[in-house]
């Protein structure tokens, strides 16, 4: 008998080290997952990873494994815009932990991810699939707003307009309180523009202002609000723009060939110019410089570094400079060396005005030719959020927009009811995909709004403050502020 009571005990014992081993184990790996996400937060990404995977691969059976491999995922899709990748985890962790917390936004990615691959009706079709699994599956899950935004914006990108409208409305409805309704009203103010129902889409916005008053759509509504009033209301009865400043930091600069004007998100200004490329900050302080001698082109990639073109190749700011050649019918590299306009995709591959081949050229991030583009002679590429490309058609003097494939969807005219182009040099689409065509020639910028009618046109008398007789470049902000160098003015001019 004393010899089985030891034997209890030593079971009950051992019983204790186990669950004591396991409840360190959990929270061990709840601290490094932590950890991995407070170095994503500070965009420390490769010790984030680190973290993320030490926990994936030690602590798989933890109640965070299947987080991780969420962040994991997301990082993959949202920063360095590797889809495949993505869909790699996002396998995994709808195969391993397909009831967890993380499986509802892990469908939600695998549409997204769908529709990062393509547009084809069959991308279409499953990235639908993947968010409308989410209420099914999960119905009283807070991902259920988002995985419905979702699926509207899907449908906003292949401009099925109705069906899109119907479901952001649906996300607002049902969930009026969520941060994915602000974003549904937003969505909704994009798809009534487009169809030419401005001043409800300014009804919409204005709501997103009222019910979600701290949130940072609600930034978003009043920047779209001021611009479609400028267009819509102010306009044609006033002036849609009055000239506001001169932006502090280029004022008198006598910078020489102005190449470009780039606004981020946050306001950040750059500007391209003989010697390199200049940056300011929202007050118009200079904040570096980035050297480069005679750039023909730059932009802003999709991870927000500054790219800039010079001779046959792009160079990312701080990092690798990739040359630039396109395949010819003998086999052999034709060195692509006169840049006049390149952007980047949502995607990460590039888009690149080729004057000698008279066409636009799509390139990897790493600059492999991938193909021909469009056959254009393109003076100045624009792209939207749907990777809409508008281009100036060097020999025509006319504006044309194709989709993310090439595949023609508009074209803006040399002359037409209101407007004659003399010398067009830069363009821009606005949040709401409006088209902005600064004419040298005329002293002008034109807007246009849908179905390429004429909105409203930007001037100033020769000689008044704001006119900008031999302007260069433009850009706008979030809330469609115009900025024109000016090369008589010698500096940017700010316009409201």
């Amino acid at each position: 008998m004393k010899s089985h009571i030891c034997l209890r005990i030593a079971v009950v014992l051992a019983a204790g080290t186990i669950v004591g081993a396991q409840g360190n184990a959990e929270e061990f790996a709840r601290r490094q997952f932590e950890s991995g996400q407070a170095f994503m937060q500070s965009g420390r990404y490769t010790e984030a990873l680190k973290d993320f995977q030490s926990v994936i691969d030690s602590f798989a059976k933890s109640s965070v494994a299947d987080n991780a491999l969420l962040e994991t995922a997301q990082y993959q899709l949202d920063v360095i815009r590797d889809p495949s990748a993505a869909q790699t985890s996002v396998e995994r962790l709808l195969k391993e932990y397909p009831d967890t917390d993380s499986a509802p936004m892990a469908h939600i990615l695998a549409g997204r991810v769908a529709l990062a691959k393509g547009r084809t009706a069959a991308d279409i079709d499953a990235a639908l699939a993947s968010f409308e699994r989410v209420p099914r599956l999960f119905p009283n899950n807070e991902a259920v707003p988002a995985a419905g935004f979702y699926a509207a914006d899907a449908l906003r990108s292949v401009r099925r307009t109705d069906e899109a409208l119907e479901r952001y409305r649906r996300v607002s409805m049902e969930f009026p309180r969520a941060s994915w309704a602000a974003r549904a009203r937003l969505g909704t103010a994009l798809c009534l523009v487009t169809t030419d129902r401005p001043v409800r889409a300014l009804e919409e916005l204005q709501r997103v202002r009222q019910q979600l008053p701290d949130a940072a759509e609600s930034v978003e509504a009043l920047n779209d609000a001021t611009l479609l009033y400028r267009l819509y209301v102010r306009a044609p009865a006033q002036p849609a723009y009055s000239f506001s400043a001169r932006f502090p930091g280029t004022e008198g600069s006598k910078l020489k060939d102005i190449v470009g004007i780039r606004i981020d998100a946050g306001g950040t200004l750059a500007l391209g110019h003989k010697q390199g490329v200049s940056v300011f900050d929202v007050h118009g302080k200079a904040v570096r410089t980035v050297a480069a001698e005679e750039p023909s082109a730059f932009f802003l990639d999709e991870r927000g570094r500054l790219v800039i073109a010079r001779k046959d190749r792009l160079t990312i700011e701080r990092g690798e400079s990739t040359p630039l050649a396109v395949p010819q019918p003998d086999g052999k590299l034709r060195a692509v060396e006169e840049i006049p306009s390149a952007a980047a995709m949502t995607s990460g591959a590039r888009l690149v005005a080729d004057h000698k081949g008279k066409q636009v050229i799509k390139v990897s991030a790493a600059g492999a030719y991938v193909g021909k583009f469009v056959g254009i002679d393109a003076e100045r590429l624009a792209l939207n959020g749907l990777d809409d490309v508008a281009m100036i058609d060097k020999d025509t003097k006319t504006i044309v927009v194709v989709d993310r494939d090439g595949k023609p969807l508009t074209k803006i005219p040399q002359k037409g009811t209101g407007y004659e182009f003399d010398n067009p040099v830069d363009l821009a689409f606005d949040a709401f995909n409006h088209i902005y065509v600064l004419d040298r020639g005329r002293a002008s910028i034109f807007v246009f709004g849908p179905r390429n009618k004429l909105l409203t046109t930007v001037t100033f008398p020769e000689k008044s403050a704001g006119a900008f007789p031999r302007a260069s470049a433009f850009a706008l902000d979030a809330a469609g502020r115009i900025y024109i160098y000016d090369d008589r003015a010698q500096g940017i001019q700010v316009y409201q």
